[in-house]
């Protein structure tokens, strides 16, 4: 009853997944007078920001992204992100001027940002938070297509302050346009911090975002997706029923399953009939 319910919403869904003007979603307009953009669904459904909170980072280089992306290709360079790195990026983010096309910088202060992600304002966490602004202005991503390559970074400039304990940070506007777009999201973001230091529930959440209609995956596909370490292969079911569980007391899925070898969750407040459904298996990227 709970899969059939699903199946009947994505009725009639093309291919392996399927996202009301999918193209405007994942891809940019043709590059010409204008910088090669990013859709949101590059940043929440690939392993750009891996499925950990604070963990281990290591430099990696041109390193190609999973992810739903068709027919380009995104790599990246520099110092690996994971859901921590997303919490920075849209704090600074969805305080930058809100003008499409306009530069501004940000005042970010670490102590701020602590509170708002509910963790211990600690030396020690004021030092990720700058150490994250530094991973985010210092890594770069590359974009390939048909005849083209396309370079960019997260945060354009970064002044970290540590004696002050305040930075000031230019976030790219193709982050800020790209959630601009989408200006329901912001509201949703908020819940990521109910979520604390669980970054699968947090890469998850993401993922509710994009596919706001609901999604099905493959247990198997949904590990190689979130970027989380190999070695958690076999406890990953595990993982996701706890993520799960989590997202439903923060309120943000309504019902969810786990079974067989896959995962079919139902986000809550779906009245919207153009939601966006989507089927993650290893044939989608």
């Amino acid at each position: 009853m709970f899969e059939s319910s699903f199946a009947s919403e994505i009725s009639g869904m093309p291919g392996l997944f399927s996202v009301p003007d999918s193209k405007g979603f994942f891809e940019a307009s043709r590059p010409g007078r204008e910088f090669r953009q990013l859709r949101i669904g590059t940043y929440l459904l690939s392993n750009l920001f891996a499925a950990s909170f604070m963990g281990r980072s290591g430099f990696v280089k041109d390193k190609d992204l999973v992810g739903l992306s068709r027919n380009k290709r995104v790599a990246f360079t520099g110092e690996t992100f994971d859901q921590w790195d997303l919490d920075v990026l849209l704090h600074c983010a969805m305080r930058s001027p809100g003008a499409r096309g306009a530069a501004g910088k940000v005042q970010v202060d670490a102590a701020a940002l602590l509170r708002e992600a509910r963790l211990r304002n600690s030396e020690e966490n004021r030092e990720q938070v700058y150490a994250s602004l530094f991973r985010l202005h210092t890594g770069s991503l590359c974009i390939e297509g048909d005849g083209y390559r396309s370079m960019t970074r997260l945060l354009d400039r970064v002044l970290l302050d540590q004696t002050k304990e305040r930075c000031l940070v230019e976030v790219n506007r193709d982050i800020v346009n790209a959630l601009s777009a989408q200006r329901s999201w912001y509201r949703a973001f908020d819940s990521r911090f109910a979520l604390r230091r669980n970054g699968l529930a947090k890469w998850l959440q993401g993922v509710v975002l994009a596919f706001s209609g609901g999604f099905k995956a493959d247990i198997p596909s949904l590990h190689t997706l979130c970027g989380m370490s190999s070695r958690t292969r076999y406890i990953f079911p595990k993982l996701v029923v706890k993520a799960l569980h989590a997202m439903e007391e923060a309120g943000i899925v309504d019902s969810w399953q786990v079974e067989g070898g896959r995962v079919v969750v139902l986000p809550r407040n779906r009245q919207r009939s153009d939601g966006a459904c989507g089927v993650i298996t290893f044939g989608s990227f």
